[in-house]
């Protein structure tokens, strides 16, 4: 019974040294030393741990130095320590909200309400967690909200990079497909000239002798027209020239006539020189006169041209070869606008401006490094006569026109179906690979009226040959028979040889004469044929 004596006044001191801390903590937490308060409160717990106010103040002091899990903790245990005491229960509550856990805070504020019915403190608590739990499920709710749309927009965006990359394979399915359908059309169209070059060459000799002639015919055409049109241009120089001497001489002899009145002793020794003065004067102002018209003229043919044609940049005549000799050119030049690198709204001042340029660069005279220098050349000149051509150019317009429109409806469809423009090509590239094949068919299409053509006029010349050599033979045959003279030496031949004495004479088979049998009609004979046997 002496020990447990010892001991009380022992556990005595250390609960009153236990208090002196607490006091301290007091004293530091009040002065705002928070760090210094949970020292002094921690000391405190270790001298008696079972004190729950010891545990309620260190919490206070976790909060303020915002340790919310450990205030939380020193709560518990002053709640466990001292279950009837609200105070806890507050500072369990009090960590509980700073935590976000608002039901379990309105359950500790609401258990100290009940043993407290009048702690406003309690109360005061208790609305503001119920204040955080609504704001906290609003916040919940808008999160997520908002994390559904991005669900869902994240759904929606990988259901559009589906459909997107289908649309894009589909349409790289039928590029491919165009470009291989292009690839073959173009081969198609090599091995069809191929074909026709061979067919051209085994033309007999006089037709290709019919088509030099129809060359010669044609420049020999060509020719006389550029002789007319010189001639007549020089005509009626000539006939300005008359005109104009014409009036010169009435107009200096009505001068003379006039000087003639008044002074003729003055027109007799200078009347000459007068004269070729006025005539000089009239060849300068016809001369001013010709300048002038000139001068219009280039003005008003820089009027016509537009500004965009005549900077164009052409390159060098080298580039423009290789442009217009390219792979498969027969085909890709079968537009003339694309050759001469003009657009349809290129006037036709505009057409001959561009073909001075580029002739100028790409004549055989200029390109005597490359293989074929002509043939360039040759392909420009077709250009420029067909837009020259008022009628030509018209239906190659139309053609672009409706090319350009189909395309472009074409390119509308697959937007409104859905097709992401960024995977289709450009619209003017489009457009030009368009009207390549659409002239490319059209040419195609031209040449096999003309295979088919040439194929039925051969056959039509075989048969009117035919017909005619049938009928010179036949001619021929009735004309020999018909000629008397030989028909009459014939039979006079015949007639001679029978003539001759060492002919053979034919003498003419005689017959006997057949007889009547008196015989009944409808009587048989039976023993008849008994002696004929």
């Amino acid at each position: 019974m002496s020990s447990p004596q010892k001991d009380e006044p022992h556990e005595n001191e250390y609960a009153e040294y236990a208090a002196r801390l607490k006091d301290q903590g007091n004293e530091a937490f009040k002065a705002g030393d928070i760090p210094l308060s949970i020292t002094y409160y921690t000391q405190a717990i270790d001298m008696d741990p079972d004190n729950h106010v010891y545990y309620s103040n260190r919490s206070a002091a976790y909060m303020k130095s915002d340790s919310k899990s450990k205030a939380l903790w020193d709560g518990a245990k002053c709640v466990e320590l001292a279950p009837e005491w609200s105070k806890g229960y507050n500072r369990l509550g009090t960590a509980q909200h700073a935590l976000g856990r608002f039901e379990d805070a309105i359950d500790s504020f609401k258990k100290g309400i009940e043993l407290d019915t009048n702690n406003q403190a309690l109360w005061t608590a208790l609305a503001k967690a119920q204040d955080g739990q609504a704001i906290e499920k609003k916040r919940r709710f808008a999160e997520a909200a908002r994390e559904r749309a991005i669900e869902e927009e994240a759904v929606r965006q990988r259901d559009l990079a589906k459909q997107n990359a289908k649309i894009a394979a589909e349409e790289k399915r039928k590029k491919e497909a165009e470009k291989k359908e292009m690839d073959a059309f173009l081969t198609s169209i090599d091995e069809s000239e191929k074909a026709r070059t061979v067919e051209k060459a085994a033309v007999p000799e006089e037709k290709a002798e019919e088509k030099a002639e129809e060359k010669a015919e044609e420049k020999a055409e060509e020719k006389a027209e550029e002789k007319a049109e010189e001639k007549a241009e020089e005509k009626a120089e000539e006939k300005a020239e008359e005109k104009a001497e014409e009036k010169a001489e009435e107009k200096a002899e009505e001068k003379a006539e006039e000087k003639a009145e008044g002074k003729a002793e003055e027109n007799d020794a200078g009347g000459d020189d007068l004269l070729a003065g006025f005539f000089t004067e009239l060849t300068e102002a016809s001369k001013e006169k010709e300048r002038l018209k000139e001068e219009k003229s280039l003005q008003a043919r820089d009027q016509l041209l537009t500004e965009k044609y005549t900077n164009q940049d052409l390159g060098v005549g080298k580039q423009q070869y290789e442009r217009l000799t390219q792979t498969n050119y027969v085909w890709k030049n079968q537009n003339p606008y694309t050759v001469m690198q003009l657009g349809i709204d290129a006037t036709e001042e505009d057409i001959k401006y561009r073909y001075r340029k580029l002739s100028a660069k790409i004549h055989p005279d200029k390109l005597r490094d490359v293989e074929e220098p002509r043939l360039a050349f040759e392909e420009l000149k077709n250009a420029y006569h067909k837009l020259m051509d008022e009628k030509q150019r018209g239906v190659i317009v139309m053609n672009i026109e409706f090319v350009e429109k189909e395309t472009r409806k074409e390119r509308k469809r697959l937007l409104n179906k859905g097709v992401d423009e960024n995977t289709l090509p450009p619209i003017e590239e489009a457009i030009e690979k368009a009207t390549v094949k659409h002239f490319a068919d059209m040419y195609l299409h031209r040449q096999k009226s003309e295979q088919h053509l040439h194929a039925h006029n051969a056959r039509e010349r075989k048969t009117e040959e035919e017909e005619k050599e049938k009928a010179e033979k036949f001619e021929e045959f009735n004309k020999d028979w018909s000629e008397v003279d030989r028909r009459e030496k014939r039979v006079g031949g015949w007639r001679d040889f029978q003539g001759a004495p060492d002919a053979k004479k034919v003498k003419a088979a005689s017959f006997k004469e057949e007889t009547r049998l008196e015989e009944k009609h409808g009587v048989v004979k039976t023993e008849t044929w008994k002696k004929k046997w």
